[in-house]
């Protein structure tokens, strides 16, 4: 069978038309459908694309700390593209085994390396907020990067653990399917994340030298968040054990 464009745009499911941001919508989308038909012709399959993605992900950085930061903002760039081509294959071609691990590696990698190292470029050049050789740039790129890490990180063991003790857990990627403040999260994740409005404000800051704005910009979005999270979840966790303690005490 040959793929084509059409083929992939007409499976893509209404929820994920309706989560995808509007520089997704316009442009990463459907270019990736174009992307998702050459790599499936030439046998390509979702989790391949997964690990070039990563790849792509690691050049990307390396561009920025070698002193090329417009071919690093045009490889992240990239990176979005083949972070949208392996879904939509593994949707409509096929869904492979350890797919989400795949996915999930190429974009950890992204965001955990990719704020450090733009924090670099930011200090060999200097920006619109800081001088060149001013240190502090590369902490806050590395607090971007980390906190983003760590809140994802504390929400998966927080689904790990809830499912542990036998609870569900609602699993969807549809943000209308989600309650409180899960259902917040992901909507605004899906416009200031990697996904959304993040490359092309790495490509900007790229061209025009403020990619230390970018950084202290999105530390202020990802610590906010690890912190609003965390204490979310925490908050939980105090309810849960409450109403198991009064449940101890009624039985008594």
């Amino acid at each position: 069978m040959k793929y084509t464009a059409k083929y992939f745009r007409d499976r893509l499911p209404e929820w994920k038309r309706k989560k995808d941001p509007i520089l997704s919508r316009v442009f990463y989308r459907p270019l990736s459908f174009a992307f998702s038909a050459f790599f499936s012709n030439i046998g390509w399959t979702a989790n391949m694309v997964s690990y070039l993605s990563a790849v792509v992900a690691l050049i990307a950085c390396a561009c920025f700390v070698l002193g090329a930061p417009i071919a690093g903002a045009i490889l992240i760039n990239v990176w979005l593209l083949l972070d949208c081509t392996d879904g939509n294959i593994a949707r409509s071609v096929k869904k492979e085994r350890y797919g989400d691990f795949a996915d999930s590696m190429s974009s950890y990698i992204c965001v955990g390396l990719m704020f450090c190292c733009m924090g670099f470029a930011a200090y060999r050049t200097g920006g619109a907020l800081f001088a060149p050789g001013n240190p502090w740039v590369i902490l806050m790129g590395a607090l971007a990067g980390s906190s983003d890490s760590l809140m994802r990180l504390l929400y998966q063991k927080f689904l790990n653990s809830t499912v542990a003790q036998g609870a569900e857990v609602n699993r969807s990627e549809d943000p209308d399917q989600q309650g409180g403040i899960n259902r917040i999260r992901m909507k605004v994740d899906a416009y200031v994340s990697l996904g959304g409005f993040l490359p092309l404000a790495v490509l900007l800051g790229s061209i025009f030298d403020f990619l230390d704005v970018v950084v202290v910009l999105w530390l202020a979005y990802y610590g906010l968040t690890f912190a609003i999270s965390a204490l979310y979840l925490v908050r939980k966790t105090f309810k849960v054990n409450t109403a198991d303690n009064d449940e101890s005490k009624s039985a008594k």
